[in-house]
Protein backbone atom coordinates (compact mmCIF):
# COMPACT_ATOMS: atom_id res chain seq x y z
CA UNK A 1 0.00 0.00 0.00
CA UNK A 2 1.10 3.59 -1.27
CA UNK A 3 2.27 6.05 1.95
CA UNK A 4 0.72 9.24 2.04
CA UNK A 5 4.44 10.67 0.38
CA UNK A 6 4.08 8.16 -2.33
CA UNK A 7 0.46 8.68 -2.78
CA UNK A 8 0.95 12.47 -3.42
CA UNK A 9 4.06 11.67 -5.41
CA UNK A 10 2.17 9.34 -8.27
CA UNK A 11 0.38 13.03 -9.14
CA UNK A 12 2.57 15.32 -8.30
CA UNK A 13 2.70 17.03 -11.97
CA UNK A 14 -0.75 18.06 -11.32
CA UNK A 15 -0.45 19.11 -7.96
CA UNK A 16 2.39 21.37 -8.61
CA UNK A 17 0.51 23.32 -11.27
CA UNK A 18 -1.88 23.46 -8.98
CA UNK A 19 0.20 25.03 -6.14
CA UNK A 20 2.27 27.26 -9.01
CA UNK A 21 -1.25 28.34 -9.94
CA UNK A 22 -2.24 29.33 -6.47
CA UNK A 23 1.23 30.91 -5.38
CA UNK A 24 1.07 33.55 -8.36
CA UNK A 25 -2.93 34.36 -7.83
CA UNK A 26 -1.34 37.38 -6.24
CA UNK A 27 0.35 38.80 -9.46
CA UNK A 28 -3.78 39.49 -10.50
CA UNK A 29 -4.16 42.31 -8.23
CA UNK A 30 -2.78 45.36 -8.48
CA UNK A 31 -3.83 46.25 -4.99
CA UNK A 32 -0.23 46.09 -2.73
CA UNK A 33 -2.13 44.54 0.20
CA UNK A 34 -4.71 42.08 -1.41
CA UNK A 35 -1.91 41.01 -3.73
CA UNK A 36 0.16 40.20 -0.24
CA UNK A 37 -2.43 38.47 1.33
CA UNK A 38 -2.63 35.80 -1.36
CA UNK A 39 1.17 35.49 -1.63
CA UNK A 40 1.03 35.52 2.27
CA UNK A 41 -1.22 32.44 2.51
CA UNK A 42 -0.21 30.79 -0.08
CA UNK A 43 3.29 30.64 0.33
CA UNK A 44 2.85 27.51 3.12
CA UNK A 45 0.51 25.15 1.53
CA UNK A 46 -1.68 22.60 3.12
CA UNK A 47 -2.22 19.27 2.47
CA UNK A 48 -4.41 19.85 -0.56
CA UNK A 49 -6.64 16.48 0.32
CA UNK A 50 -9.52 18.06 -1.35
CA UNK A 51 -7.50 18.48 -4.87
CA UNK A 52 -5.52 14.94 -4.02
CA UNK A 53 -9.13 13.70 -3.95
CA UNK A 54 -10.24 14.90 -7.09
CA UNK A 55 -7.19 14.07 -9.26
CA UNK A 56 -6.84 10.33 -7.93
CA UNK A 57 -10.48 10.28 -8.23
CA UNK A 58 -10.52 11.07 -11.98
CA UNK A 59 -7.06 9.10 -12.46
CA UNK A 60 -9.16 5.69 -10.50
CA UNK A 61 -11.45 5.96 -13.69
CA UNK A 62 -8.93 7.17 -16.56
CA UNK A 63 -5.26 6.74 -15.86
CA UNK A 64 -4.54 8.06 -18.97
CA UNK A 65 -6.41 11.93 -19.68
CA UNK A 66 -6.73 14.69 -22.47
CA UNK A 67 -5.02 17.31 -22.52
CA UNK A 68 -8.59 18.59 -22.38
CA UNK A 69 -9.29 16.37 -19.27
CA UNK A 70 -6.22 17.79 -17.43
CA UNK A 71 -6.54 21.25 -17.89
CA UNK A 72 -10.13 20.88 -16.83
CA UNK A 73 -8.94 18.66 -13.49
CA UNK A 74 -6.10 21.35 -12.60
CA UNK A 75 -9.05 24.54 -13.41
CA UNK A 76 -11.25 22.37 -11.05
CA UNK A 77 -8.59 21.87 -8.07
CA UNK A 78 -7.47 25.48 -7.90
CA UNK A 79 -11.13 26.56 -7.57
CA UNK A 80 -11.71 23.83 -4.42
CA UNK A 81 -8.56 25.13 -2.54
CA UNK A 82 -9.79 28.21 -2.99
CA UNK A 83 -12.92 27.97 -1.72
CA UNK A 84 -11.58 25.36 1.37
CA UNK A 85 -9.00 28.11 1.89
CA UNK A 86 -12.19 30.59 1.94
CA UNK A 87 -13.22 28.33 4.51
CA UNK A 88 -10.29 28.24 6.88
CA UNK A 89 -9.93 32.03 6.97
CA UNK A 90 -13.62 32.52 8.46
CA UNK A 91 -12.96 29.74 10.58
CA UNK A 92 -10.25 31.42 12.15
CA UNK A 93 -12.42 35.09 12.76
CA UNK A 94 -15.15 32.45 13.95
CA UNK A 95 -13.07 30.46 16.37
CA UNK A 96 -10.09 33.45 16.70
CA UNK A 97 -7.66 31.37 15.91
CA UNK A 98 -4.04 33.23 15.73
CA UNK A 99 -2.01 29.93 13.98
CA UNK A 100 -2.33 28.72 10.91
CA UNK A 101 0.07 25.92 9.11
CA UNK A 102 3.08 27.88 11.20
CA UNK A 103 2.01 30.87 10.31
CA UNK A 104 0.08 33.81 11.93
CA UNK A 105 -3.83 33.69 10.59
CA UNK A 106 -4.75 36.69 8.62
CA UNK A 107 -7.24 37.83 11.34
CA UNK A 108 -3.98 38.04 13.63
CA UNK A 109 -1.51 39.85 11.28
CA UNK A 110 -3.90 42.44 9.81
CA UNK A 111 -7.38 42.21 11.85
CA UNK A 112 -11.09 40.78 11.22
CA UNK A 113 -12.10 43.23 9.37
CA UNK A 114 -9.44 43.09 6.40
CA UNK A 115 -9.77 38.50 7.29
CA UNK A 116 -13.30 38.41 6.55
CA UNK A 117 -12.59 40.35 2.87
CA UNK A 118 -10.02 38.12 2.31
CA UNK A 119 -11.97 34.98 2.65
CA UNK A 120 -14.61 36.86 0.34
CA UNK A 121 -12.21 37.21 -2.49
CA UNK A 122 -10.19 33.80 -2.25
CA UNK A 123 -14.47 32.75 -2.65
CA UNK A 124 -14.35 35.36 -5.87
CA UNK A 125 -11.54 33.73 -7.66
CA UNK A 126 -12.59 30.20 -7.14
CA UNK A 127 -15.96 31.54 -9.18
CA UNK A 128 -14.21 33.26 -11.63
CA UNK A 129 -12.90 29.85 -12.25
CA UNK A 130 -15.67 28.04 -12.15
CA UNK A 131 -17.54 30.44 -14.51
CA UNK A 132 -15.12 29.53 -17.36
CA UNK A 133 -15.89 25.98 -17.46
CA UNK A 134 -17.99 24.28 -20.06
CA UNK A 135 -21.10 22.70 -18.21
CA UNK A 136 -23.29 24.23 -15.17
CA UNK A 137 -23.09 20.67 -13.65
CA UNK A 138 -19.71 21.36 -12.10
CA UNK A 139 -20.97 25.07 -10.90
CA UNK A 140 -24.03 23.68 -9.13
CA UNK A 141 -21.92 20.75 -7.43
CA UNK A 142 -20.01 23.46 -6.01
CA UNK A 143 -22.72 25.82 -5.01
CA UNK A 144 -24.51 23.08 -3.33
CA UNK A 145 -21.47 22.47 -1.06
CA UNK A 146 -21.21 25.83 -0.25
CA UNK A 147 -24.76 26.39 0.84
CA UNK A 148 -24.41 23.07 3.02
CA UNK A 149 -20.97 24.23 4.54
CA UNK A 150 -22.73 27.35 5.54
CA UNK A 151 -25.94 25.54 7.33
CA UNK A 152 -23.62 23.00 9.17
CA UNK A 153 -21.23 26.04 10.64
CA UNK A 154 -24.43 27.89 11.09
CA UNK A 155 -26.29 24.57 13.65
CA UNK A 156 -22.83 24.31 14.67
CA UNK A 157 -22.64 27.81 16.33
CA UNK A 158 -26.21 27.80 17.68
CA UNK A 159 -25.29 24.96 19.67
CA UNK A 160 -22.81 24.81 22.45
CA UNK A 161 -23.78 20.88 23.09
CA UNK A 162 -24.76 18.83 20.74
CA UNK A 163 -26.05 15.52 20.41
CA UNK A 164 -24.47 12.83 18.62
CA UNK A 165 -26.73 12.87 15.79
CA UNK A 166 -26.14 16.68 15.20
CA UNK A 167 -22.71 16.01 15.34
CA UNK A 168 -23.04 13.51 12.57
CA UNK A 169 -24.95 15.96 10.42
CA UNK A 170 -23.14 19.10 11.07
CA UNK A 171 -19.59 17.04 10.20
CA UNK A 172 -21.45 15.48 7.24
CA UNK A 173 -22.33 19.23 6.22
CA UNK A 174 -19.19 21.05 7.14
CA UNK A 175 -16.51 18.03 5.75
CA UNK A 176 -17.55 15.21 3.92
CA UNK A 177 -20.41 16.48 1.75
CA UNK A 178 -17.55 18.26 0.43
CA UNK A 179 -15.02 15.43 0.07
CA UNK A 180 -17.94 13.58 -1.43
CA UNK A 181 -18.19 16.21 -4.21
CA UNK A 182 -14.15 16.30 -5.05
CA UNK A 183 -14.48 12.78 -5.98
CA UNK A 184 -17.54 13.19 -8.02
CA UNK A 185 -15.96 16.31 -9.85
CA UNK A 186 -12.91 13.96 -10.27
CA UNK A 187 -15.18 10.92 -11.61
CA UNK A 188 -16.84 13.27 -14.18
CA UNK A 189 -14.13 15.03 -15.49
CA UNK A 190 -12.52 11.50 -16.57
CA UNK A 191 -16.16 11.02 -18.03
CA UNK A 192 -16.85 8.16 -15.21
CA UNK A 193 -20.43 6.06 -15.66
CA UNK A 194 -23.09 6.81 -13.05
CA UNK A 195 -22.37 3.55 -11.32
CA UNK A 196 -18.71 4.53 -10.83
CA UNK A 197 -19.55 8.49 -9.85
CA UNK A 198 -21.54 7.12 -7.30
CA UNK A 199 -19.15 4.34 -5.80
CA UNK A 200 -16.62 7.31 -5.79
CA UNK A 201 -19.00 9.99 -4.10
CA UNK A 202 -19.62 7.20 -1.24
CA UNK A 203 -16.23 6.87 -0.67
CA UNK A 204 -15.77 10.79 -0.74
CA UNK A 205 -18.62 11.05 1.78
CA UNK A 206 -17.35 8.46 4.46
CA UNK A 207 -14.07 9.33 4.09
CA UNK A 208 -14.84 12.91 5.05
CA UNK A 209 -16.29 11.56 7.91
CA UNK A 210 -13.61 10.07 8.93
CA UNK A 211 -11.49 12.96 8.67
CA UNK A 212 -13.54 15.09 10.51
CA UNK A 213 -14.06 12.50 13.14
CA UNK A 214 -10.70 12.11 13.86
CA UNK A 215 -9.61 15.93 13.63
CA UNK A 216 -12.15 16.75 16.19
CA UNK A 217 -11.11 13.88 18.82
CA UNK A 218 -7.28 14.76 18.26
CA UNK A 219 -8.41 18.98 18.97
CA UNK A 220 -10.46 17.03 21.95
CA UNK A 221 -13.66 18.25 20.34
CA UNK A 222 -15.10 14.73 20.83
CA UNK A 223 -15.34 15.26 24.63
CA UNK A 224 -17.87 18.12 24.30
CA UNK A 225 -20.54 15.42 22.70
CA UNK A 226 -23.21 13.56 24.15
CA UNK A 227 -22.44 10.12 23.63
CA UNK A 228 -19.47 10.53 22.80
CA UNK A 229 -17.84 10.24 19.61
CA UNK A 230 -14.60 8.27 19.51
CA UNK A 231 -11.73 6.91 17.21
CA UNK A 232 -13.81 3.69 16.77
CA UNK A 233 -16.66 5.58 14.95
CA UNK A 234 -13.75 7.09 12.54
CA UNK A 235 -12.73 3.22 11.93
CA UNK A 236 -16.25 2.01 11.69
CA UNK A 237 -16.64 4.97 8.21
CA UNK A 238 -13.17 3.90 6.89
CA UNK A 239 -14.72 0.72 6.25
CA UNK A 240 -17.73 1.93 4.95
CA UNK A 241 -15.37 4.70 2.06
CA UNK A 242 -12.85 1.37 1.63
CA UNK A 243 -15.70 -0.58 0.85
CA UNK A 244 -17.42 1.29 -1.16
CA UNK A 245 -14.74 1.38 -3.80
CA UNK A 246 -13.60 -1.91 -4.13
CA UNK A 247 -15.12 -3.29 -6.76
CA UNK A 248 -13.53 -0.24 -9.01
CA UNK A 249 -10.36 -1.98 -11.36
CA UNK A 250 -7.10 -1.72 -9.41
CA UNK A 251 -4.61 0.79 -10.05
CA UNK A 252 -1.63 3.06 -8.25
CA UNK A 253 -4.75 6.12 -8.32
CA UNK A 254 -6.82 3.70 -6.22
CA UNK A 255 -4.62 2.36 -3.84
CA UNK A 256 -3.65 6.36 -3.61
CA UNK A 257 -7.40 6.86 -2.31
CA UNK A 258 -7.32 3.57 0.41
CA UNK A 259 -3.47 5.72 1.40
CA UNK A 260 -4.95 8.64 2.38
CA UNK A 261 -7.99 6.90 4.07
CA UNK A 262 -5.54 5.15 5.91
CA UNK A 263 -3.51 8.36 6.89
CA UNK A 264 -6.11 9.84 8.08
CA UNK A 265 -6.68 6.94 10.25
CA UNK A 266 -3.00 6.56 11.38
CA UNK A 267 -3.11 9.98 12.64
CA UNK A 268 -5.21 9.32 15.40
CA UNK A 269 -3.62 5.69 16.15
CA UNK A 270 -0.16 7.73 16.70
CA UNK A 271 -2.12 10.47 18.73
CA UNK A 272 -3.59 7.66 20.94
CA UNK A 273 -0.22 6.10 21.48
CA UNK A 274 1.08 9.70 22.75
CA UNK A 275 -2.08 9.67 25.40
Amino acid sequence: MLSFIETKNSVDKELYEVEMILKNMGKDFNSGLTKDIFDYFFKVPGKYLRPLLIILSAKTIKPNMTMEQKKKLIELSVAIELIHSASLVHDDIIDNDLIRRGQKTLNNVHGRKIAVLSGDIFYAKAFSILLKLPTMEEKRIITQVIEEMCIAEIEQARNKEISREDYLNIIKGKTAVFMSACCKLGAKAAEANEDEIIKLEEFGLNFGMVYQIVDDCMDGDCNAIKNNITIENAKEFAIKADEAIENLETSIYKQGLISLLNYVIDLSNREIKKA
